[in-house]
């Protein structure tokens, strides 16, 4: 099962991971439009300036050099597209590569656009050269609307005589010869020939070209293509994709290979964090831990109370610990009182039963009840006996005596005593015992929970059953050895084999009314093997065979056949 700090570290991870995923897309999209938007704003300078440079009425000889200086470079290796089309001609001017590259264009940004060149006429000789001028100047297609080539003006003329004022005299120095009168339009060299003017396209406005744009496929490679029809021509420039994808690859590759870094990096994080916010809970563990039936005064230090929820959380475990030591001392002292107060009583009333059975004459009724009373008598001292084992388990102050004796040894002696149990009961005993094994315990207490589980063995039995006594050792070194008890009784159901250790617990409630018995001796027995430092667990439990196995440290004797104490 996962750890909490493994969860929360999990968790962490998984949110930051998420979050992290979607700010990279949202990044990785907004890099990838800017990107694009930088390249259309690549497209939209030379395309801008084609169309303001090109001209529906002229060779546009200056647009073709400015396309071959920028340009030729890159059509040649292969990294510009571009085509112009005279839409009034339907004439290409220029196409880059010879390849079908307009056909994965929507034919709706190719079609011609409607445009009205200016109509080109002679203008009407005007009566003096003052009048030309205004004319060329304000007319609705004068100069103004465009450039026209530069020309010589004229040579200055004279004024005619009798024209102007009188003509200096001598002293004040002679002003040169006389001009020619003022030409009039039609004159030879007034002006450039009218066959020779133009009208001009209007100036630009200022503001930007429309420009439509579109990603192809065209060569295997991706384009971006700007295309815009303007001024009586259509201009479609791409630029491969190739750089701008290269770029998001980068990008990506770095992306992906820095969020497990960070993923990492916050899992680590956030497991440390969690150590570190689990230490109060470390704590209330520990001190759990240490209250046992010996320890019920242990409590959970105020060093733990480092937020309001675990001050709560701590408050209310040590409350609940000061209920139970309060209840479980008063059970204690209930049954070592008890059983301590049965003591005398039930040795006085066994002495007194004894000397009536002695006066009483034999084989009448009275000799019969009083035989019954002291087998009541009898049991009544033994579970007085095993309340105050108990009680004293309990309170951790059982008295275990240790000494060093045959284990072996106890075990033969045991097995006498079972010996004769089965033959009462028409069992058969099966005994595997090996020799040479010592123990340093308490005999009479270990002999004591040997004998509860013969004695379970015996009475739980079917009809010329089987009860079987092992001693084995399990390591070679001899620390450890195994005493088993089986027998071929009727099994233990898989729910109940968690509560036969529990007291006055017993299996079968109809069948065991009519076996002697109260169902305090596996509880007893587990107790006495538990101080004694050994372990008692339910091996098996079928219809075949139900096996309890006692695990014991033991050492092996130096002299084999050495007697016990």
């Amino acid at each position: 099962m996962m750890g909490l700090r493994a969860r929360l570290a999990l968790l962490s991870t998984l949110v930051s991971g998420v979050v992290i995923l979607g700010f990279g897309y949202f990044a990785w999209k907004i890099t990838e439009r800017s990107l694009r938007e930088s390249m259309d704003l690549r497209l939209a300078v030379p395309i801008d300036r084609i169309v303001r440079d090109l001209h529906p009425n002229s060779d546009n000889e200056r647009v073709r050099r400015y396309v071959e200086a920028a340009f030729r470079e890159d059509m040649d290796a292969g990294k510009l597209l571009l085509w112009i089309r005279r839409d009034r001609l339907n004439e290409v001017f220029a196409k880059a590569p010879e390849t079908n590259w307009l056909e994965q264009l929507d034919p709706k940004l190719l079609k011609p656009r409607p445009f009205a060149p200016p109509e080109r006429r002679r203008p009407a000789a005007p009566e003096n050269a003052n009048d030309f001028l205004a004319a060329l100047m304000d007319g609705e297609d004068g100069l103004g609307s465009g450039p026209e080539p530069f020309r010589r003006p004229p040579p200055r003329r004279g004024p005619k005589a009798g024209d102007g004022p009188p003509p200096r005299n001598a002293e004040e120095g002679d002003p040169g010869p006389p001009t020619d009168p003022a030409p009039r339009p039609g004159d030879p060299g007034f002006g450039p020939p009218l066959d020779d003017v133009q009208i001009g396209m209007p100036p630009p406005t200022g503001e930007p070209v429309p420009i439509d744009y579109a990603t192809i496929q065209a060569d295997g490679r991706s384009w971006r293509v700007g295309v815009t029809g303007e001024r009586g021509f259509t201009v479609a420039m791409g630029q491969d994709l190739g750089e701008i994808e290269s770029e998001l690859h980068r990008i990506r590759r770095r992306f992906l290979i820095g969020l497990p870094i960070c993923l990492l990096a916050i899992g680590g994080g956030g497991w440390l964090v969690a150590h570190r916010a689990m230490r109060p809970v470390r704590a209330i563990t520990e001190t759990a831990e240490k209250i046992t039936a010996a320890g019920l005064d242990e409590r959970i230090p105020e060093s733990t109370r480092i937020s309001p929820e675990l001050a709560n959380l701590v408050d209310v475990l040590n409350r609940m610990m000061d209920r139970l030591e309060h209840s479980f001392r008063h059970a204690m002292r209930f049954s070592a009182d008890v059983s301590h107060e049965l003591k005398t009583p039930l040795a006085i009333m066994q002495g007194e039963i004894e000397s009536a059975l002695r006066e009483c004459e034999a084989g009448t009724r009275e000799e019969q009840n009083l035989v019954t009373l002291g087998q009541e008598t009898q049991r009544l001292k033994a579970i007085s006996r095993s309340l105050m084992l108990l009680a004293q388990a309990d309170a951790g102050s059982l008295a275990v005596r240790r000494r060093r004796f045959s284990l072996t040894g106890e075990m033969e002696a045991l097995a006498e005593d079972a010996e004769i149990l089965c033959a009462e009961a028409g069992l058969t005993l099966h005994l595997d015992l090996e020799g040479g094994l010592e123990a340093d315990s308490d005999p009479v207490l270990f002999r004591q929970a040997l004998q509860n589980l013969v004695s379970n063995a015996v009475k739980y039995n079917h009809a010329g059953g089987r009860v079987g006594i092992v001693l084995r050792q399990t390591e070679p070194e001899g620390h450890r050895a195994v005493v088993a008890v089986s027998n071929t009784g009727p099994g233990i159901p898989e729910d109940e084999r968690d509560k036969i250790f529990g007291r006055f617990y017993r299996v079968d409630k109809a069948r065991s009314r009519n076996i002697d018995g109260f169902g305090l001796g596996l509880n007893l027995a587990w107790e006495i093997i538990r101080a004694l430092g050994g372990d008692l667990r339910l091996a098996k439990a079928n219809e075949q065979e139900t096996r309890f196995e006692i695990e014991f440290p033991v050492e092996k004797m130096a002299h084999e056949g050495e007697g016990s104490d």
